[in-house]
């Protein structure tokens, strides 16, 4: 079993990682910063960034999916079963978006970093960033 440390980046620690640093602790800018990690950004995301753009809530960078490549960031494909699941999530938290990576969070064995305190109500592995 590999035991290297993998992550599945909410939204908005992405976002800081690529324009905001400072915004994230020492313990997340180290975990992100360390290419030993392994880091995913959830499909899910670029849905929910483009929601926030389209209502002019966000500005993404046109070199966004370059940027994740630079970074060594990977992204995980929403699947059927992933969708499925968050029938069986504890209606803990009203976002959709948070809900579902909760939900692949678990399912796939991967430690959340979130800001999101909400999140920690869950049975799931999670980093405070």
């Amino acid at each position: 079993m590999d035991s290297t440390p993998q992550y599945l980046l909410d939204t908005h620690i992405l976002l800081w990682w690529l324009s905001a640093p400072d915004k994230l602790n020492k313990k997340a800018r180290d975990v992100i910063s360390n290419r030993n990690n392994v880091l995913y950004v959830s499909s899910i995301s670029f849905w929910e960034m483009a929601i926030k753009q389209g209502l002019g809530r966000l500005n993404l960078p046109a070199s966004l999916l370059e940027s994740l490549a630079h970074e060594n960031i990977l992204t995980l494909d929403l699947t059927p079963e992933d969708g499925l699941a968050v029938a069986d999530l504890p209606a803990i938290h009203n976002d959709s978006f948070d809900r579902m990576l909760v939900v692949q969070a678990k399912r796939h064995d991967l430690i959340l970093m979130t800001r999101d305190k909400i999140i920690k109500r869950y049975p799931v592995d999670v980093l405070i960033a």
